[in-house]
């Protein structure tokens, strides 16, 4: 017998969070997978190994919700559209970014969300954690993409930081027609790993807001071959994967010649990445450079170079992954090689749409964006899915992934800047629910996507670490195209 309307309603199933379901039909009996459930009694049910629809267990990692009751009062919410979120709790700068998603949702929402159906977003923890699991990081994150896309049927997620994890739940969910948009994700690798030259018919649906790099390998190499012309001689640590090793070559193919060498040492485990450490202060280079999209191997960086006597007149050089609070808390102990480090991120966004954002985000959460990474880009990325969904609706009368992606295409097209901003959510809504194209700016700065690669582009910061060790403060902006 199929499950009854009051029998589900008992189980609490949060049918809601559907982008179109119903609890009215009783007369579904068998189901062949879990796409069945959902679209008869909506989210929260799975195809059972009898045959027949029954409420999934839920996943410890994804119980943090925006509303707070998202899951636990579907009936307040009807008609909500839902997307999910994956980010590393254990990082302060990745709390943040899903404190800019929440701050997004909290402001489409007080403009009435879409045609009046409210946005709500599932928060999926991808840390490390003994309580939830013994999953590792980038298996945590695949894990609760899927949980997002086939139990709860997410079109979207903003998510994860990594390059590595990024492609992971990518590949995980993109038969299921899930759009993944980064708002951290840097590594070349990610250019074309959906489809190779993306069209209106065929849409990519691995997004980011974050600018590859190929920009930041060629400005970092500017950088020293300007700034340190003596400095002929580097060796590069770099974590083995679609950041460490993309950006170790992109960044040795620009620095190499002209008398310049480059040695890298790549490593996949920590004691790997400790040899490395060791071995990469032999011969003395005039700069080691450390290359992970993990913040806590930098911390471990500067930890291990403090105490071993071939660091002490060696300059070191960070990226993005390194330049956020987690980095001056973590290596506190290593304060005395502070002065020489320096760094490379995304450049530090400026302008009127960026100080709105600083502004709300200030008066919401009591801390300063521009001091973490990357969280304009998880607010900027979060705006993004809100204005494809608008054209997906609305266009195609569905919200579904390549739907989100094939709006995403008409928010770069020439003419006047439109900031996203609350206040102007209707009107680019309306715009693009009309097939009508854009041009968007962000609180990260310029979103002009290519229509080809679907990448964006921007500016480099060089950044170091102030005189008291207690923020990261850039020096130098560089135009790397």
């Amino acid at each position: 017998m199929a499950p009854s309307r009051k029998r589900l309603a008992a189980l609490g199933v949060a049918a809601a969070i559907a982008t179109s379901c119903t609890l009215t039909r009783d007369d579904v009996a068998s189901c062949t997978k879990n796409a069945d459930c959902r679209a008869a009694f909506g989210a929260g049910l799975v195809c059972g190994g009898s045959g027949l629809c029954e409420r999934a267990p839920p996943s410890p990692r994804c119980t943090t919700t925006f509303p707070p009751d998202l899951l636990t009062r579907p009936a307040s919410y009807e008609g909500v559209i839902t997307i999910g979120a994956l980010m590393d709790r254990s990082v302060e700068t990745q709390r943040g970014r899903e404190d800019a998603i929440r701050l997004a949702t909290t402001q489409v929402n007080e403009e009435k969300g879409l045609d009046g159906r409210p946005f709500g977003v599932v928060f999926c923890d991808v840390a490390e954690n003994a309580q939830y699991d013994s999953l590792k990081r980038t298996d945590a994150a695949v894990a609760s993409a899927r949980y997002l896309a086939d139990v709860l049927g997410v079109p979207a997620i903003v998510g994860p930081s990594a390059s590595g994890d990024a492609i992971a739940v990518f590949d995980a969910v993109k038969d299921q027609g899930v759009l993944v948009i980064s708002p951290a994700a840097s590594s070349p690798a990610l250019t074309g790993h959906d489809v190779q030259t993306a069209t209106d018919e065929a849409p990519g649906l691995l997004w980011r807001t974050a600018v590859p790099d190929t920009l930041q390998g060629a400005a970092i190499a500017r950088h020293l071959t300007t700034s340190f012309p003596t400095a002929t001689s580097v060796v590069v640590v770099n974590e083995k994967g679609p950041y460490g090793t993309s950006l170790a070559e992109v960044f040795t193919a620009a620095f190499n010649g002209g008398g310049r060498t480059v040695e890298t040492i790549a490593y996949e485990t920590a004691s790997q990445r400790d040899a490395a450490i060791v071995q990469a202060a032999v011969s003395t280079p005039a700069f080691v450079l450390f290359f992970s999209s993990q913040t806590a191997d930098a911390v471990a960086f500067l930890n291990a170079a403090t105490a071993l006597d071939g660091y002490k007149d060696i300059r070191l050089f960070l990226t993005d992954s390194a330049a956020n609070p987690d980095l001056l808390n973590g290596a506190a102990g290593a304060a005395a090689l502070f002065p020489r480090v320096v760094g490379s991120r995304p450049a530090v966004p400026q302008g009127p749409t960026f100080e709105l954002f600083k502004t709300s985000y200030s008066a919401a959460f009591k801390k300063d964006p521009g001091a973490l990474a990357f969280v304009p880009h998880a607010y900027d990325a979060t705006w993004l899915v809100f204005y494809g969904i608008a054209s997906s609706l609305r266009q195609e009368k569905a919200v579904t992934g390549n739907g989100i992606a094939r709006g995403l295409r008409k928010i770069s097209a020439p003419g006047t800047e439109i900031p996203v901003t609350p206040a102007n959510w209707t009107k680019i809504a309306d715009a693009l629910g009309a097939g009508t194209a854009v041009n968007v700016s962000g609180a990260s700065g310029s979103l002009d996507y290519d229509p080809v690669t679907e990448e964006t582009t921007g500016l480099i910061d060089v950044w170091k670490i102030s005189d008291d060790g207690k923020s990261i403060v850039s020096t130098a902006t560089i135009d790397p195209r």
